[in-house]
């Protein structure tokens, strides 16, 4: 058994890869440094214990450090965390410097071409807001970073005092076109803004290279975000998972 994790900016998200076929994916909010043992013991104590630990982190070291201690002293094994390569997996990475493209971003890159062969924009509505074109040959032609949903609303009520006054006011309680209370304004208008700026993005660059893309999304508001999408698009909840299930396999 190999167990996969991916440890993102909000959340941990950990499945068991055995005999090619993934487990269910479990996900818990992400603890912090100090709090690794507790949740890891919790988590994985139960697990038969793996082969192999295959890591996708954006956390930052003292997570991969804090998981790696605990991997040692429980199973004696040590974590394997990935890093974007110049060109692995049927990918080739646009960035000048390979390993500075987020390891999701690469991990879900590989996800998306080994499921589907044709000019894609991966989209993950996270903490932030990514997305990556690869074409049809498996060739990343680079992304983008934006906020995301609850970051920006964060931002709005954090430097502005008049909108975080009249914030405090119960909402309506639901996202229309045009709100009447501040709360369902911020909540709508950044839930568009995020819309709007997907939408866009894909549909220049579809037109800059002449071809028609196909979207995959996955994060925490991919569902929220999915019935304001235009276009066509794959919804895969675990594709950092899946991502790393690729690269185990053919490691």
């Amino acid at each position: 058994m190999i167990l996969l994790i991916d440890i993102g900016n909000s959340r941990v998200k950990w499945a068991s890869l055995q005999r090619g076929k993934c487990a269910a994916c479990h996900y818990a909010a992400r603890p912090l440094e100090n709090q690794w043992e507790a949740f890891a013991s919790e988590a994985w104590t139960k697990l038969r214990a793996p082969k192999k630990i295959l890591v996708c982190n954006v956390a930052g070291q003292a997570q991969a450090d804090a998981l790696r201690d605990w991997a040692l002293q429980q199973w004696q094994i040590e974590p394997q965390f990935i890093i974007a390569q110049e060109m692995a997996f049927g990918v080739r990475n646009a960035y000048t410097v390979p390993e500075r493209l987020g390891a999701d971003r690469w991990a879900g890159l590989i996800a998306a071409r080994a499921r589907w062969q044709e000019a894609l924009c991966v989209v993950d509505a996270g903490t932030a807001i990514t997305l990556d074109v690869i074409d049809a040959d498996g060739i990343h032609l680079g992304g983008l970073i934006l906020p995301g949903i609850e970051m920006m609303r964060r931002s709005l009520l954090e430097r502005s005092e008049g909108i975080r006054l009249a914030a405090d006011a119960p909402a309506g309680g639901s996202i229309s076109l045009l709100a009447r209370d501040t709360r369902d304004g911020i909540d709508g208008g950044t839930l568009y803004a995020a819309v709007a700026a997907i939408d866009r993005i894909i549909t220049d660059t579809g037109a800059a290279l002449g071809v028609s893309l196909t979207g995959v999304i996955t994060g925490g508001d991919a569902a929220t975000l999915l019935p304001l999408l235009a276009g066509p698009y794959h919804h895969v909840p675990a594709l950092v998972l899946d991502g790393l299930a690729v690269i185990a396999e053919k490691k």
